[in-house]
Formats: structure tokens, C-alpha cells, sequence
């Protein structure tokens, strides 16, 4: 029977192979992940590079405790002198797989890309299903996919595990400090797999849990309903101040959800239930017991708060069923990873740590990685571990994308946030025929007029934009430190005698200029200057402009007359020089109702027309610092 065709993300894939087998022409090897749609297609979304002085086996497990539960290593790719067949691939394959239980405890039928050194991108004739129980090989009919990233969001249901775990232990060594630690994650462990453990589907009244080897599932669901299903009973809290009777506090009421939400998840304890054997349980429900111990003056005691944070990602078809497999398994891989961290960086500090995990969700990939830092450790001392991530999952050496302050934000979690973010996706293209859009890469928060309680309507649109600016960077982890007001902007250009020092206080306008030496006072951020004649010259710039988007990926700042915008990007046909910008405005004074701010034009594509014809412009591109 011929073998299924297999989807392939192209960004997460393709791309990613292309640069790697364009940079490095030595032996290359790794693994691929993905999952099955609900079709039943296996679409492969990821990468991974293995390193050779790793043993597969530990690589591979160190690769589950990072992706996202619900996607799995399912394949392996490799660069070899031979072409691809059927020996080749029994060859290279055979040796490898044997001892990768992440992958053939799934599936029998495995992904293997065979590229021939040499080759600059991995070809049609790469893909092939190996069956690691009788060692054949077929070619597997590849299909190219470019709306993978899409299809997740659309076709699947993410979840987000969330409880804290107290850890407590003692030791007088590090021996004694790895074995308490490995003994005690044992035991949490045991708990997780064990029928005490329930998973509360939070804003609902469903829970899932086990009796015996089966799944029980209590609320208005059971274990065969679509997972899916779940929308149907979610409960949304409403804010009630007490106005026109009835009270104050929260009004619970059902609120059509949709599927694209994260669901978040709860983790109880059912107390009826023990973990030992009958007779034990009957002791420990029955009969008190004081837990005492003894240790000589040099032992430590750790007493620890662990926040156990899992994302997961399930096809929407599933059955709760499976929801409930996919979340144990999903805190049994953190717990891993946690052990792991606390051990390591614990005997490096020479003081216990408590890991914290942080979820990233770079533009290169579909899924989230989940990583873990020790609280208190400084991201400048972590560099090297984040470099080797980056290493290992083909992404970019320049720029940062696993710092703390890149990590992805719920929306549950970004409730006191009052700033809108990437205010540019869900846009409608800008309908230039033939042209390729550049936009600006990563995250931006909107700042505009009248924000933070501050009137400077009429004269602080250049500040805003450079908020916005600054906001880039903050989110793309190059900054930690607060977005700059505009008494702190204008403080910046006095202290580098740009301005005398009754400027600080004023409303007096900046323009691109200063904004250029704001960056470059306040970050050690360094820009290049555009400069153009007139607002109709601005169409010979979409060659730059659609550079810059692609290179650097910062937001611009543009000032001209007495205005200035901020662009994220252009769409420029090379053919007709037909061009459209994507502009931000901070001239917007109302509230932050993103479906306004996108239907009245304040975020949205203009043409060239929106500039000003006799007006000269200045434009501030800032450049991104090459750093991880």
C-alpha cells in the first residue's frame, strides 16, 4: 500500500532547512515534529537540529519537555553523501530509531527526509515513511503546505494547565540534593497518574478524571463529546457594580465562545481517594500520623512553590478522552524538565532555585516552546542555554527571542493591560496587484493621544510614535525597563544638550531626528535617517522601505509638516512600483476598541495620496542590535 501524503509547513520546515543546507555544508541531522489534523493527516509544522555528540535518545526527551504536548516528534531528517533509496534510508534509519522511544512508541510509521549533500533544499524525492518494525522504506508523496500556522489555529484547541506543586526536601549534599529531588518529583509524579488527580475546565462545570483504567468525565459532557464541545458551556463572568439593583460583584452568564480561545485548565485533588494500596489508604483515611525526622546540624531544608504552567494542543475533533491522556502527559513532561532545571542550576548556584516556565511563540514557529529559568538568575547569565535553543530550532543568531520579556502573554493574563498590540493583524490586504507586503516583525503596542491620563493632544504625536517604537523593542526583549513618558523623552534630549533645559515640561515638538537620538540615549539603539523631498517622492522608497521590514523588522517613525505617523510596512509591486504603506496613527484619541481603530483607518493601508505633496519628510528607521 502506497504511503499517505504528509503536509510540511513550509515556514516551520522548508524554510528552515533551505537556510540550514545554504549556511553549513558539513553532515546535518535532526528531528521533525508535528501532529495529525482531524482528517487524520500527519502535517509536520517543526524542526530541530540534533547535535552529534548527543546521544538521540536523551535529545529527543529533552526536545518533548520544550514543544508543546499535543505535538510530537514524529520523523527525522539528515543530509547524506548517498542519494535517497530504499537501502540509504534503511541504513541511516535503522541504527538511530532503534533506541528513540519518543517516536516509535507512537507510530511504527516514521518520517525520514533524506537530503543529498549538496543539495540547497530539501526536494520532493526527500520524504519517505520508514516502518521501524519491518525496515522498509516508500516514498511519501509530499504536499507543501503554506497555511500550516493557520490550520492550528483554526483546526485545533490550545489549553493551558496552570497549579502550583509544593516541593519540600532536605540535604546535606549534592548527592543527597539530587536524590531528594528526584525521589520527591517520584512521588508528584505517581499523583498525577494516579485517579485522584481531576482537571477542571475553567469557566465551566466540567471535570475529567479517572476510575480505574477508564476516563470519567462530570458536568454536562461525557468522554465520547468532541472536545470542541467544550465552547458550548462556557461561562463568561461579567462585571456588575451594583448599578439599577440586583447587587454588586461578579454576574455569571453563558457568552458564545469561540474556538480559538485558550481554554484554561485546573488541576484537583480528589480526597476519597488514596494513592497506595487499599489497606494504606484505609490507614491514612482512618488514622492520624505525625511525620518526624531527625537530621544532623549541616543538613539544608528546601521548601518550595512550583508553578506549573503546560500549554497543550489537541484537534478540536478529539474526544475528551484523549484531552485527559494529553494533560497528564503534559505536566509529567514539565515535571521532567523542572527536575532537570532545579538540579542543575541549583548545584551551579550552590542555593536551591525554583524553576518558572516561560512559554515563546517566535514568528518562525507555529507551536509554543515551553522553556524553564530559575527565579533570580539574571537573563545575561542564561545567554549560552538560550543560544543553544536557538541553535537547536534553526532560528536566527541575531536577535533575541527567548529572553523573558519575549515570552508569549494568555489573553487571560493581559487583563491590566491597557495597551492593544499589533493592532494590524486582521487588516484586509491592501489590494496592490502584484506587490509583496514587508511588515514589521514581532510585537508593538499602539500608543496614541490622550493615553496614560495625559492630554497632549495637538502636539505629542512624534512622542507616541516613538512609544510605539520603544514598545517594539520592550516586546522583542531588547529592553525591560518601562516605556519612557514624554517628560522622560524630552529629559533624554536635554541631557545630550540637544535641548535647553526649559524644554523638559513643554509641548514643543519633536521630530524624527530627535527621536533618533532619543533611541540611541535611552537603548543604544542606532538609526538611519531617510530623507525625502516631498510626499510624492515617497513612492521611489518602497525597494528601501520593503528591505528594511525585511532585515530589521522595526516600526518607523515619519515626520513631515506638522504631523508624524508610524509605519509597519509597505506592499510594493517591483513590476509597477505601485505601493501602499501600513500606517499606525497617533493622532487617535478615543478608547481602545480595536474594531474602531481598524474601521476608521487609524490602523489600516494607505495609498500615496495620504501624504502630504509639498511636505518634506524625515523618516527615523531604527536598527535592530545584533544580540540573543
Amino acid at each position: 500500500m502506497a504511503a499517505p501524503t504528509v503536509k510540511i509547513s513550509d515556514i516551520g520546515v522548508i524554510k528552515p532547512l533551505t537556510q540550514v543546507l545554504l549556511k553549513d555544508t558539513n553532515p546535518q541531522q535532526g528531528f521533525l515534529q508535528g501532529i495529525r489534523n482531524s482528517a487524520g493527516e500527519l502535517v509536520i509544522y517543526g524542526c530541530a537540529r540534533h547535535e552529534a555528540k548527543k546521544d538521540w535518545k536523551s535529545d529527543a526527551s529533552q526536545l518533548h519537555q520544550t514543544i508543546t504536548t499535543g505535538i510530537n516528534i514524529c520523523g527525522i531528517w539528515y543530509t547524506h553523501q548517498a542519494p535517497a533509496s530504499v537501502d540509504s534510508i534503511k541504513q541511516c534509519c535503522q541504527p538511530i530509531l532503534s533506541d528513540i522511544p519518543e517516536i516509535t512508541s507512537r507510530s511504527s510509521q516514521v518520517v525520514v527526509c533524506h537530503i543529498k549533500e549538496g543539495t540547497k533544499s530539501p526536494e520532493d524525492d526527500c520524504w519517505y515513511m520508514y516502518d521501524t518494525q519491518t525496515h522498509t522504506a516508500e516514498p511519501c508523496p509530499m504536499a507543501l503546505d503554506i497555511t500550516a500556522g493557520r490550520e492550528l489555529q483554526e483546526e485545533y484547541v490550545t489549553l493551558r494547565i496552570q497549579t502550583n506543586i509544593t516541593l519540600e526536601f532536605s540535604y546535606a549534599n549534592d548527592n543527597d540534593l539530587q536524590r531528594a529531588v528526584a525521589h520527591h518529583f517520584n512521588i508528584i509524579n505517581n499523583k498525577v497518574q494516579s485517579p485522584a488527580t481531576i482537571y477542571k475546565i475553567q469557566k465551566t462545570k466540567i471535570l475529567i478524571g479517572q476510575q480505574g483504567d477508564d476516563v470519567i468525565c462530570m458536568g454536562p459532557l461525557n468522554k465520547d463529546n468532541a472536545v470542541s464541545d467544550i465552547f458550548k458551556y462556557m461561562e463568561e463572568e461579567e462585571d456588575n457594580a451594583g448599578w439599577g439593583g440586583g447587587g454588586g460583584g461578579k454576574k455569571t452568564g453563558k457568552k458564545a465562545k469561540k474556538a480559538k480561545e485558550v481554554l484554561e485548565v485546573g488541576v484537583l485533588a480528589r480526597l476519597s481517594e488514596g494513592l497506595g494500596t487499599i489497606e494504606e489508604d484505609k490507614q491514612i483515611g482512618c488514622v492520624p500520623v505525625i511525620h518526624y525526622e531527625t537530621f544532623e546540624d549541616d543538613w539544608q531544608h528546601a521548601s518550595l512553590y512550583l508553578p506549573l504552567s503546560v500549554p497543550v494542543i489537541v484537534p478540536s475533533t478529539s474526544h475528551l478522552s484523549e484531552l485527559h491522556m494529553l494533560c497528564t502527559e503534559g505536566i509529567q513532561r514539565q515535571l521532567r524538565a523542572m527536575e532537570t532545571c532545579l538540579i542543575n542550576h541549583s548545584i551551579k548556584s550552590g542555593s536551591v532555585c525554583v524553576p518558572k516556565p516561560h512559554h515563546f511563540q517566535p514568528g518562525y514557529l507555529h507551536h509554543f516552546l515551553t522553556l524553564l529559568y530559575p527565579v533570580g538568575i539574571p537573563d545575561q547569565q542564561l545567554e549560552d542555554f538560550r543560544r543553544q535553543v536557538h541553535e537547536q530550532f534553526l532560528l536566527p543568531l541575531d536577535r533575541p527571542l527567548f529572553r523573558r520579556t519575549n515570552a508569549y502573554m494568555f489573553p487571560s493574563d493581559r487583563k491590566g493591560d491597557v495597551y492593544l498590540t499589533n493592532t494590524h493583524v486582521g487588516l484586509a490586504p491592501s489590494g496592490v496587484e502584484g506587490g509583496t507586503p514587508s511588515i514589521v516583525q514581532g510585537t508593538y503596542a499602539y500608543h496614541h493621544y490622550m493615553q496614560d491620563h495625559f492630554d497632549d493632544n495637538k502636539w505629542g504625536c512624534a512622542y507616541r510614535s516613538l512609544q510605539t517604537l520603544f514598545s517594539w523593542f520592550r516586546h522583542q526583549g531588547y529592553m525591560d525597563h518601562s516605556i519612557p513618558t514624554h517628560r522622560e523623552i524630552q529629559q533624554a534630549l536635554v541631557d545630550v544638550q540637544d535641548k535647553p533645559a526649559n524644554f523638559v515640561g513643554s509641548r514643543q515638538w519633536i521630530g524624527s531626528i530627535e527621536v533618533s537620538t532619543v533611541l540611541n540615549q535611552l537603548l543604544g539603539v542606532t538609526s538611519k535617517i531617510m530623507f525625502v523631498s516631498s510626499g510624492a517622492e515617497m513612492a521611489s522608497k518602497g525597494r528601501e522601505l520593503a528591505v528594511h521590514f525585511q532585515t530589521q523588522g522595526t516600526p518607523v517613525m515619519i515626520g513631515g509638516g506638522v504631523l508624524a505617523h508610524t509605519i509597519l510596512g509597505v506592499d510594493w509591486s517591483d513590476k509597477s512600483g505601485d505601493i501602499k504603506f501600513l500606517i499606525l496613527d497617533p493622532h487617535y484619541t478615543g478608547g481602545e476598541d480595536l474594531k474602531v481603530i481598524q474601521d476608521k483607518g487609524w490602523c489600516g493601508w494607505k495609498g500615496l495620496d495620504f501624504w502630504d505633496q509639498t511636505a518634506y519628510y524625515n523618516l527615523c528607521l531604527p536598527q535592530r542590535p545584533i544580540e540573543i
